[in-house]
């Protein structure tokens, strides 16, 4: 109650080992949002938050396929048919949800007729889901932890005149996730400005030097084409302008980066956990220069 963090991130965070002023220093999850009300404007909340919506105004930087599947109506069960002719093995997202939960990849070649696929998604979703053509993501980083798309977060924040990032995180799933998030049980790795990993932790407060499950080393792994994903990332912070402050999850393929979402709340988490280290003086500054 004093530091207003949920019993997780006191874990994570390890505050049995830090006084007051330490702790006040890690900005909670509760307090994050805040931050982020100050920063964004509301209405852009459904931009981010709706998959579809995030589709129609991001699509050049998906560069992949994606339908939505919504309440199972006729039209919408019609597209996902086509879209699962042209990509019979992709992967499902519940509209609702967060940290991996309900995400899983689908190999329709596996389950019988269309009909018989929808009755089986009917009882796992039943309001439908989005369903998108997969990532492949360079074998560089599929060394690291193949099941998942293993994604880089970027922290942007849109100035007046120029575009700012916070401490860069790259996260890495872990076992048999098809997902990187720390929720779902993934890695955070803190990187150096030049995109090299220097920390990395897990949510359950546990450090690695090497990936558990791959024996592939972590500390000193340098992410492919960093500089690139930051002009990116500083190309996508200008779409949506008056939404200031974004944290976007950046997939690389052979092909380049592209977008696998964007987090208008984006958690601070991904960079506090891995560095230990809290960032409200780097918010509060922020917020103060832009005075909001």
């Amino acid at each position: 109650k004093t530091y207003n963090v949920a019993f997780d991130e006191f874990v994570m965070y390890h505050f049995e080992n830090r006084d007051f002023e330490d702790r006040r220093e890690f900005v909670p999850t509760r307090e994050r949002a805040l931050y982020c009300e100050r920063l964004n404007n509301p209405k852009n909340q459904m931009i981010f938050d709706d998959k579809g919506e995030t589709y129609k105004v991001f699509r050049k930087y998906f560069q992949r396929d994606l339908t939505e599947v919504v309440g199972w109506s006729a039209k919408s069960t019609e597209d996902f048919k086509s879209f699962t002719e042209k990509h019979p093995r992709f992967i499902i997202k519940p509209f609702n949800g967060g940290n991996g939960v309900g995400i899983k990849i689908v190999d329709a070649t596996d389950m019988g007729t269309f009909e018989e696929m929808c009755a089986h998604l009917k009882t796992d979703y039943p309001s439908g889901f989005v369903a998108e053509e997969l990532i492949k993501q360079v074998a560089a980083l599929s060394a690291v932890h193949a099941a998942s798309v293993n994604t880089l977060r970027v922290f942007t924040v849109r100035f007046d005149d120029r575009v700012e990032f916070l401490p860069f995180a790259w996260r890495v799933g872990r076992g048999n996730a098809c997902v990187d998030n720390g929720g779902s049980g993934g890695i955070f790795c803190a990187l150096d400005d030049n995109g090299v990993v220097v920390s990395t932790a897990d949510e359950k407060g546990r450090f690695y030097d090497v990936h558990p499950d791959t024996q592939h080393p972590l500390i000193g792994f340098q992410v492919p084409k960093f500089e690139e994903a930051k002009e990116f990332a500083a190309e996508l912070a200008q779409v949506v302008p008056d939404n200031r402050y974004c944290g976007w999850d950046l997939a690389l393929t052979d092909d380049g980066w592209v977008m696998q979402e964007g987090n208008w709340q984006g958690g601070v988490v991904a960079f506090q956990c891995p560095m230990q280290k809290g960032c409200r003086k780097l918010l509060d500054d922020i917020v103060k220069e832009l005075g909001v």
